[in-house]
């Protein structure tokens, strides 16, 4: 028992323990460079979705201007702009 004892408590429970402690630190460091990672994966998703939103918003803009120039054309009965404005989106 005494000689256990010594071993874990002498040279080479030192030496264990240095490896132990440089093992603990080098899984340490991986787990929160995984999660940064992770973290950082997350914002460019988010990112991505706000990139999205907002050419959305755009898309949307632009149809309701168009549907706001044909309703006044329709209104004013501007029969060859009609034609004019449907062949324009005809041919895009």
């Amino acid at each position: 028992m005494e000689i256990l004892l010594s071993l874990i408590l002498g040279p080479l429970g030192k030496i264990l323990g240095i490896i132990v402690a440089v093992g603990g630190a080098i899984l340490y460091g991986k787990y929160y460079q995984a999660k940064a990672e992770k973290a950082q994966a997350r914002a460019d998703g988010y990112q991505a979705q706000v990139e999205i939103a907002q050419g959305r918003e755009e898309v949307q803009h632009e149809v309701e201007k168009v549907v706001e120039e044909t309703r006044q054309k329709v209104e004013a009965g501007d029969a060859a702009g009609l034609a004019d404005s449907f062949n324009r989106l005809r041919d895009r």
